[in-house]
Parts: C-alpha cells; structure tokens; sequence
C-alpha cells in the first residue's frame, strides 16, 4: 500500500499527536520501606498548599509534564493522583503547577520545540484518610 503525500502528512501528524500527546511523570520514592495496596485515581485526596495535613508518611515527590497545547491542569493533576495511586500514596499535597512561558509557546510555533505545562506534589500516605473513608464513606474533594 502506498500512501499520497497528504496521507503521509496525516499519518505523520496522527503519530506525532500520539507521541506528544501523553503526560510523563517522574518520581523519587522517599520512603523505600512503605508498602501499600495501589489507590484507585479518584480515591487519591489532594491537599492544597496551605491546607492543614494530618500524620502522614512521605512515599515520593512526583514531576508531571505535559505537552500545555493538550492538557490542561486538571490532566495533570489527575496524571499526579493517578501515579500517587500506584504506589500506594493516597493522598498529594499539590505543589506548583505552571504553564509555559510567553517565549517557549512562541519558540514551540516558529520553530516546533516543545512548551509543556508542569505539576509536582508529594505523594503521602494518610492512615487516618483510609479509616475515614471507610467509616464514613467516601469525601473526596
């Protein structure tokens, strides 16, 4: 099968879309020895900064990046809860979330480098959140 040059372009952008078009996060584990089942997404409590955090245990500090033409905050932050999850955190306490800057969305358009919006957090583990949850049912923000 051989494609037109207009095909080739759509493929290649439909690639290109499917390359760029996904969240990365990083994590640095803080606590090596906690073990804990994974934490469904939405069942990962997010604390504001500034909010009043009960006993916790660090488990890791999480990076997210993403392309800011496609995600917003909100993807971010869910990348972030969901990945807090998996290691059985289930609870973050949000830190910065920036967007690009003026000159790295105008680089990204003239000379097609990337702009990505960025989030970190504390991934944390909250015994007195998994004994609320289940005696008083589920409050998540």
């Amino acid at each position: 099968m051989t494609l037109t040059a207009s095909g080739r372009r759509a493929f290649g952008l439909l690639i290109g879309l499917l390359l760029a078009g996904c969240v990365s996060v990083g994590k640095t584990v803080l606590d090596t020895s906690f073990q804990a089942n994974p934490v469904p997404r939405d069942d990962v409590y997010v604390y504001m900064p500034g909010d009043t955090v009960p006993e916790h245990t660090r488990v890791a500090i999480l990076d997210a990046e993403g392309d800011a033409d496609l995600f917003n905050n909100a993807d971010l932050l869910n990348k972030l809860r969901e990945e807090a999850g998996k290691l059985g955190a289930n609870a973050i306490i949000i830190g910065e979330l920036e967007d690009p800057s003026t000159g790295a969305r105008v680089a990204k358009a003239i000379l097609g480098t990337t702009a990505n919006r960025t989030g970190q957090a504390v991934a944390i583990f909250v015994p007195s959140r998994s004994r609320t949850r289940q005696q008083e049912g589920d409050r998540r923000p």
